[in-house]
């Protein structure tokens, strides 16, 4: 009796914690939604050329590939995601709800802030869940699926108050959500540097220092992580950063580029809700490859698109490619990093996506647009997505 007692007590804890965390998951990514779905079609609404916004996207992620290491390394120091998670939040809120006031100067400066602070959170938010329990990173998935259907209705909704309110109002909105965000996050306990039994039978893993990080950088398999991220981001990203001018060139407006976000994020919640079960049933590197393959077929889809419609379908294949290929990097990553450095390596390898990606997919997207045409970019594109997957399927050949 007093067994199951103890069992249901332990099972209603472990269902707040997944309450709060997917709480937290849907308002983090409706900031998310506001700020990075819009910002390039704003910066070309205040008359921006694409290379000045490639310049600018391309300064947000280069200070982006400095803030994921330091910021997960400070996490992993201190042993609080928690702290780190509230002050960045913070700070974004207050950096991006007066947005419409700033001059060029100003703008240049908060976007340079905006990318030390804001590429590192979902790794930090991620780390936080993952690490506080073996349940919790299993059903990582779950709680990341409350992050895409709040992003999915925030991006549509956003896309009509820009054409009803205008821009203040929808910047200002970004401070409200990042208050709401702030609170949930003061709410939940921070357990996840708890001492766990393997980090005690492998003492030599809990040290976070630059030593074990230098070992990190050297081991084959995170290298071979790192690698085929950025092979797979740098057209995937070129695609997200000029999404806005992509559905301009073929007959649409904010309010078209809104609906196409809005089936790209709430068709990953459904593979998100699976992702225990497809993590359980098949290897990392064969769930790769299968992400890296419809982020061919997407690519693909929008170099042939010629209206807005099209694009949906784009935006729909977002759950079999960066939905599955999310869930398999963390756990994949969660696995063979050293248990003190566990928050830096997954800030790393999502600075390789979004960062070092960001910042080649930014710079050369705009010159490519600018110099040769949009089917300059969806070339190349179409050439980095397709040498990911053979890159990923010779691994396995090799393997085998």
């Amino acid at each position: 009796m007093l067994k199951k007692y103890i069992k249901n007590i332990e099972s209603n804890k472990y269902l707040k914690i997944i309450a709060e965390f997917s709480l937290l998951q849907f308002f983090f990514w409706s900031t998310w939604a506001i700020y990075g779905s819009y910002l390039v079609l704003y910066l070309g609404e205040i008359g921006y050329s694409n290379m000045r916004i490639g310049t600018l996207m391309s300064l947000r992620t280069f200070t982006g590939l400095i803030g994921p290491p330091v910021i997960g390394f400070i996490c992993d120091k201190i042993e609080s995601r928690k702290i780190v998670f509230i002050i960045s939040m913070t700070l974004m809120g207050l950096i991006v709800a007066p947005f419409t006031f700033y001059g060029d100067w100003m703008l240049f400066i908060a976007i340079g802030v905006m990318g030390f602070l804001w590429e590192p959170q979902q790794s930090v938010l991620d780390s936080w869940i993952i690490e506080t329990s073996e349940k919790t990173a299993l059903n990582y998935g779950f709680m990341r699926a409350w992050g895409s259907i709040g992003f999915a209705l925030v991006v549509t909704l956003f896309g009509l108050v820009i054409e009803f309110f205008g821009w203040t109002v929808h910047f200002s909105s970004y401070g409200l959500l990042a208050f709401i965000v702030v609170v949930i996050s003061l709410m939940i306990e921070d357990n996840s540097y708890a001492k766990s039994d393997d980090s005690i039978a492998e003492p030599g893993k809990q040290k976070t220092n630059l030593k074990n990080l230098l070992k990190l950088l050297k081991d084959p398999e995170y290298l071979f992580v790192l690698f085929v991220t950025l092979l797979i981001f740098i057209p995937a990203m070129m695609i997200m950063v000029y999404l806005a001018p992509i559905v301009q060139a073929v007959g649409g407006d904010s309010r078209d580029l809104g609906y196409i976000l809005f089936f790209n994020a709430l068709s990953e919640a459904p593979i998100f809700f699976m992702a225990k079960h497809f993590l359980q049933k098949y290897k990392t590197k064969a769930l790769l490859l299968f992400a890296a393959t419809f982020y061919l077929l997407r690519t693909i889809i929008v170099a042939l698109a010629v209206s807005p419609a099209q694009l949906i379908f784009y935006g729909l294949l977002q759950s079999l490619s960066f939905g599955v290929f999310l869930v398999t990097i963390r756990y994949y990553v969660k696995i063979i990093a050293p248990v003190g450095l566990k928050t830096t390596a997954q800030s790393i390898t999502l600075m390789s996506a979004f960062g070092v990606g960001g910042i080649i997919a930014s710079l050369l997207g705009g010159f490519l647009i600018d110099t040769y045409g949009m089917n300059s970019m969806f070339a190349v594109s179409i050439a980095f997505s397709l040498l990911a997957v053979i890159v990923i399927l010779f691994s396995i050949i090799r393997k085998t």
